[in-house]
């Protein structure tokens, strides 16, 4: 494989959503792709009304159980509400995180929603909340990207990260 061959499909461009694939193919400066393994069903407070709500309704309906309707009508009422919330906080999620030979660019279906520039990278920063980790790619000035647990292979994301940035991550 030629490197002209090998820098016409960035490593990780097969598991990115096809917008995502299309942006990163039409930047001759991309060298990695990392796309977010989640989707927007897979909100908790989504899916957990739903669930009730079908739990609870259908065998409340075939059953006759009054109460079960009723909770389950209360679950419904209470996934008709998130859905705003679920779908504005989705819009702001990366669906693909995409490192460039300049930078890193968080990306919505295909849109780019963040970038930070290497020459401005200031830290690359480790979260831990409740056992979860995440990461910070953080310019100075405050701009950052957030690198959440979905964004697929994150271990080989930051590695490369630090080497395209001359940025060690917190903690080594």
């Amino acid at each position: 494989m030629t490197e002209e061959t090998a820098r016409s499909q960035p490593l990780g461009v097969k598991g990115l959503h096809r917008d995502d694939a299309a942006t990163v193919a039409a930047r001759p400066d991309a060298v990695q792709a990392h796309g977010n393994e989640s989707h927007w069903w897979n909100h908790a407070s989504f899916m957990l009304p739903l669930i009730g709500f079908l739990a609870f309704t259908v065998p409340g309906l075939v059953f006759g159980w009054a109460e079960a309707v009723g909770f389950g009508i209360f679950l419904g009422v209470v996934l008709v509400l998130q859905l705003p919330v679920v779908w504005f906080t989705w819009r702001g999620t990366a669906t693909a995180i995409v490192l460039t030979e300049t930078g890193a660019l968080a990306l919505h279906r295909g849109v780019v929603r963040r970038e930070v520039r290497w020459s401005q990278l200031e830290r690359i920063e480790r979260v831990e909340t409740f056992g979860n980790v995440r990461w910070k790619l953080v310019e100075r000035g405050g701009e950052h990207i957030s690198v959440e647990g979905e964004i697929a292979d994150i271990p080989a994301l930051i590695e490369r990260a630090s080497e395209l940035s001359g940025v060690k991550p917190d903690g080594e």
